[in-house]
């Protein structure tokens, strides 16, 4: 009889007591622009172990991905949400992607960095990474 041991996950395991221990009354807001075909900041410096609320606006014409899979598996994840009063959350152990609507769609990323590197970020829909939706989120 062959025993297979399940892979240790790879995103961060121990969000909660992460996000418990985080001061979130010193949470930093950061805005990141989707514009068509752009990402403004192009380069997001953020650091580790500090509460940071991103707020992921789009002003294009077309909807666009903020897609950052091994960023969104290097934070300890609060929630994600949509603005009040009609929006709504989002808890679980990581996302791989943020979808914003085209002409003002908004999402909210309540998180903390914790593995430091450099992460990419793309555009997943058609050609929009061609088009220079790229970028990077670096964490020091």
């Amino acid at each position: 009889m062959t025993m297979h041991r399940a892979a240790a996950p790879d995103y961060v395991t121990n969000s909660a007591e992460i996000v418990k221990a985080a001061n979130w009354e010193q949470m930093e807001t950061v805005a990141i622009e989707l514009s068509d075909h752009d990402f403004e900041p192009k380069q997001l410096k953020l650091k580790a172990n500090k509460p940071y609320r991103l707020v992921i606006k789009n002003t294009g014409e077309a909807d666009h991905y903020y897609t950052a899979a091994e960023f969104f598996k290097s934070v300890a994840w609060r929630k994600a949400q949509t603005p009040r009063p009609h929006g709504g959350e989002l808890k679980a152990p990581y996302f791989t992607a943020v979808e914003a609507y085209k002409k003002g769609g908004v999402v909210e990323l309540f998180i903390v960095p914790v593995k430091k590197g450099v992460y990419e970020v793309v555009c997943t829909i058609d050609d929009h990474k061609d088009k220079g939706m790229t970028g990077t989120i670096t964490v020091e």
